[in-house]
């Protein structure tokens, strides 16, 4: 007999990472992820389909194998491994024909981003390595010394203090064991997606190598280094190959010279959302982009859905290829909370869909001729599974679903479709997870749960999060606010300098066109979001007192010490319009903290103490400014995780979290005792 949906089933799920199709298109590697539970951590292994069907197998038995990347000829696949926690993954190939992997080369950064020359000769990497100071002859201090900052961009969430001596650069190595490998790029500017140039010559990378990048808006270029350069260069050698002034996302090289780009031009001034467009050059270099394909589709191109369900390890690729005659570009976008394979006119323009609407689309590669793809492809009701699509026909075909005898044991409720009107007449984007055993008669609680960003979707992908709380007796609302991704440019950037304002509306008519349905208990009201979702969250517990419990996770509460403390520089006026020393008025309005005394909704702070893109001290504040009224609060801290906990924290952590989440909503909804909270 099936059982609810409950937070440990976390710990049981299966993910399918980075799918990596065959030349030929008849097999597929990828990367499976899973929870070692006594080892209380993610282990990673490359596994192989046939891409005609049949149960999936092995290839390799590591415990954190990952990147796998199949030789021209298919008789190889290149993949990295490390030896162990916060151990740097090495470069290894494995012979497809049989036998052992073995390790090309070793560096005391490790490699990622590995890339077969045309010829299969070389494999081309991207790696953080620096040879002068990485020496291990080199005597190694006692104690790490001071850090000496002089840029505004010192450190990133989840990766760490930025090392300008230690930035990724290319590096090429001959694909045999022993070889030694060499940089072919240096300096102060990092690389990212390095690949062959299509003659093999070069190897092509993009990336911003402005001085102050933080000044302005985006204004990314691809780039390309000789294969056979002597020694590293610190840019004097490279060739611009397309400058576009603006974000370059992806591209895609084609046998006949031309790139295709996912990117956008940058607005001046800038704007806090562009939809990235799908772009065409032409000529000589540095090549010029001669049109704007999707001229007219309001689509988000290489766009993406929110899920806690997306693989926490082994990444994955965009979708983006040419076809062999380059008439078409196959290229992910979002759309309405969907993100579905989409098919350009290289030529002409125009688009039409080359799968069915309705899926999250989460990562994908295709064949040589870009006929057959390899998706992983999750729903609703199912994360990640593996799936053939044939372009030509738009057929999707089910290769592997890990999950679904797991799935099979628990019982889910429905997930229902909704729009609801907001204030000025837009329509809001929404979906309703039921309990298991839904009667419409009845009166249930309701929890709101707000998507951070706030520039992204909730939509089509799988929420553990959401269907263990409807399992508990739950209804669960999730919306896409103004401000959200795919529903187009204008919906998106319309909260520039009103973050947060009418989203919160938006937000509050959603849970309005579901109370008028007669299925809520309108004084068991709950609401809960991370990062943006956080700050709204803080944001609507000052506007109204309906909801009887609040869950803020890695808030922003306080814009002001957000702008010095974030990992990321706030200098472009994207969400302001001058930094907080010239105009405070305009950082305290937007700011929650500022309105404590209003509100009255208990509430819990769920923050991580190495969250550096949201600082702690943004939930901090909450909790003392409600904890100095002798308002009920309390503060859940997680030593050790960054922002991101809930989607690839320690799998263990993961589970507190939303035992948390459920105890405090279970407290103030349920009248479920929590004497651990001390209310």
């Amino acid at each position: 007999m099936s059982r609810p949906v409950r937070g440990d089933d976390l710990l049981r799920f299966v993910w399918i990472a980075d799918p990596r199709i065959s030349p030929d298109g008849a097999r597929v590697a990828f990367t499976k992820v899973w929870v070692d539970v006594e080892a209380d951590a993610y282990r990673t292994q490359i596994w192989i389909a046939d891409m005609t069907g049949g149960a999936p197998r092995p290839l390799t038995s590591g415990e954190a194998d990952a990147e796998p990347r199949w030789s021209p000829d298919g008789t190889r696949l290149a993949f990295v491994r490390s030896a162990g926690p916060k151990q740097p993954g090495q470069l290894f190939v494995l012979p497809m024909t049989g036998g052992e992997a073995q390790r090309v080369c070793e560096l005391a950064k490790g490699v990622s981003q590995p890339s077969w020359s045309p010829d299969g000769a070389r494999i081309a990497f991207a790696s953080a390595t620096n040879m002068a100071l990485d020496d291990p002859r080199r005597e190694k201090p006692k104690h790490e010394p001071a850090r000496v900052v002089t840029r505004p961009v010192f450190r990133e969430n989840e990766k760490g203090w930025i090392e300008v001596d230690h930035l990724d650069q290319v590096w090429v190595v001959d694909a045999a064991p022993g070889s030694t490998p060499r940089a072919l790029t240096t300096g102060p500017f990092a690389v990212e997606a390095p690949r062959w140039s299509r003659d093999g010559t070069r190897i092509l990378f993009a990336s911003d190598r402005r001085a102050e990048p933080w000044f302005g808006p985006w204004a990314s270029a691809i780039y390309a280094v000789s294969a056979a350069l002597g020694k590293p260069t610190d840019g004097a050698a490279l060739e611009t190959v397309v400058e576009l002034g603006g974000l370059i996302a992806s591209f895609v090289e084609h046998p006949d010279g031309r790139i295709a780009v996912v990117g956008f031009i940058s607005t001046d001034p800038p704007r806090t959302y562009q939809i990235p467009r799908m772009l065409m050059t032409e000529g000589p270099w540095p090549r010029r982009i001669a049109q704007d394909l999707s001229t007219g589709c309001d689509d988000e191109i290489g766009g993406a859905i929110n899920s806690d369900q997306h693989p926490p390890r082994g990444g994955g690729e965009s979708p983006l290829a040419f076809s062999t005659e380059g008439r078409t570009v196959d290229v992910v976008v979002a759309r309405q909370g969907s993100s579905l394979l989409a098919r350009f006119d290289a030529a002409a323009g125009g688009v039409r869909d080359a799968m069915p609407a309705g899926f999250d689309l989460i990562a994908g590669t295709a064949s040589d001729d870009a006929r057959v793809w390899a998706l992983t492809v999750g729903t609703p009701q199912s994360p990640g599974d593996l799936y053939r699509l044939d372009a030509a026909t738009g057929a999707l075909t089910r290769l592997w679903s890990p999950n679904e005898a797991m799935l099979a044991d628990l019982a889910f409720g429905e997930v229902e479709e909704l729009w609801a009107p907001t204030f000025d007449g837009r329509k809001i984007h929404g979906w309703l997870v039921k309990p298991p055993d839904f009667d419409p008669a009845k009166r249930y609680p309701l929890l709101l749960e707000i998507h951070g960003g706030p520039h992204t979707a909730y939509g089509r992908g799988f929420f553990h999060e959401f269907h263990a709380l409807a399992g508990a007796g739950y209804l669960v609302l999730y919306t896409n606010p103004r401000g959200s991704t795919s529903y187009g440019e204008s919906f998106a950037d319309v909260i520039q300098y009103a973050f947060p304002g009418d989203d919160a509306r938006d937000l509050l008519a959603a849970v309005d066109a579901v109370v008028a349905r007669g299925c809520v208990d309108t004084a068991r009201l709950g609401v809960t979001g991370g990062s943006g979702g956080g700050l709204l969250t803080n944001w609507i517990i000052t506007q109204t007192d309906r909801f009887a419990a609040a869950v803020t996770q890695r808030c922003v509460a306080e814009w002001e010490s957000f702008y010095y403390s974030t990992d990321f520089s706030m200098f472009a006026p994207f969400w302001f319009r001058k930094p907080p020393f010239e105009d405070p008025g305009e950082y305290r309005e937007r700011s929650p903290v500022a309105l404590a005394s209003r509100i009255t909704t208990p509430l819990m702070v769920i923050h991580s103490e190495e969250d550096w893109r949201t600082p702690i001290a943004q939930g901090e504040a909450m909790f003392r400014a409600l904890k100095q009224q002798r308002k009920a609060a309390v503060m859940v801290r997680f030593p050790g995780e960054n922002h991101e906990l809930s989607r690839s924290g320690v799998p263990s952590r993961r589970v507190q979290n939303q035992r948390h989440i459920r105890a405090w909503f279970d407290r103030w909804l349920l009248g479920t005792p929590a004497p651990e909270y001390g209310v």
